[in-house]
C-alpha cells in the first residue's frame, strides 16, 4: 500500500499569489481604462457649446433694457431682440423661445422669455402677444446702443431679430445660430442650468 505524502499536493506558493495580486492592482486599472477609451462606456461627457458664444462683454443693461431682477438667484432669460418692428421672423423666435422654455421641463421655472424691441408694439401686435404669449415680458430696446454693442460681431447679428441666452447677472452669453437646429440652443441652455451657481 502506497503512502500518501501531503506535501505532494501543496497549494500555490504565497509568493505566486502576491505576484498575481500586484499584477492585478497595476495592470487591472490600465486594462479597464483601455476598455473605456475604446468603447466610450463610462467616460464623462465633455460639453462644447453648439450655439454662437458671445465672447465680448455684452450685458443686457448695455442695450438700455430695464430687465429686472438681476443678480444671483435671478432667472436666466431667453431673449429675442429686434432693432425694428416685431414681424413674422421676430414672432417665430418668440415662439421658439417659449417652446425651448417648456422643453426644459422641471427647470423651466429658472428661465423666462423676453422680447426687447426698438419700436413700440402696435395695438394689434400687443393684443397678439398678450393672446399667444401671456408669460412673455416685453421691454424697450435702445436701438443705437444695441447696434454699437454688436459692432465687432457679424453684420447680420445687428440687422435681424435674434434669440439670445442671458444669464442671471445680465450677461449675454449665447446666440441662437439660425443655420443650426433649434435643439442645439436647448442643449446648451440645459448644460448652463446644470453647472450654474448663480441662478
Amino acid at each position: 500500500m502506497e503512502n500518501h505524502n501531503p506535501s505532494d499536493t501543496t497549494p500555490p506558493r504565497r509568493g505566486q499569489l502576491k505576484l498575481l495580486a500586484v499584477f492585478a492592482v497595476v495592470i487591472g486599472p490600465i486594462f479597464v481604462a483601455w476598455l473605456m477609451a475604446r468603447s466610450g462606456y463610462g467616460v464623462p461627457e465633455s460639453h462644447t457649446n453648439k450655439s454662437d458664444l458671445v465672447e465680448s462683454a455684452i450685458s443686457v443693461q448695455t442695450w438700455g433694457a430695464g430687465v429686472e431682477p438681476l443678480g444671483y438667484g435671478a432667472p436666466w432669460r431667453l431673449t429675442v431682440t429686434t432693432p425694428g418692428d416685431c414681424e413674422e421672423a421676430c414672432l417665430a423666435l418668440v415662439h421658439e423661445a417659449r417652446q425651448i422654455n417648456v422643453a426644459l421641463g422641471r427647470e423651466a421655472g429658472r428661465v423666462e422669455h423676453v422680447l426687447l424691441q426698438a419700436h413700440p408694439a402696435s395695438p394689434a401686435l400687443r393684443e397678439r402677444l398678450d393672446s399667444e404669449f401671456p408669460r412673455l415680458t416685453v421691454l424697450p430696446l435702445n436701438e443705437a446702443a444695441y447696434r454699437d454693442s454688436l459692432d465687432s460681431q457679424p453684420q447680420a447679428w445687428r440687422q435681424q431679430p435674434q434669440l439670445w441666452v442671458i444669464d442671471p447677472l445680465g450677461r449675454v452669453v449665447l446666440r441662437r445660430n439660425p443655420e443650426r437646429p433649434a435643439r442645439q440652443i436647448l442643449d446648451d441652455l440645459k448644460h448652463l442650468l446644470k453647472v450654474s451657481k448663480i441662478g
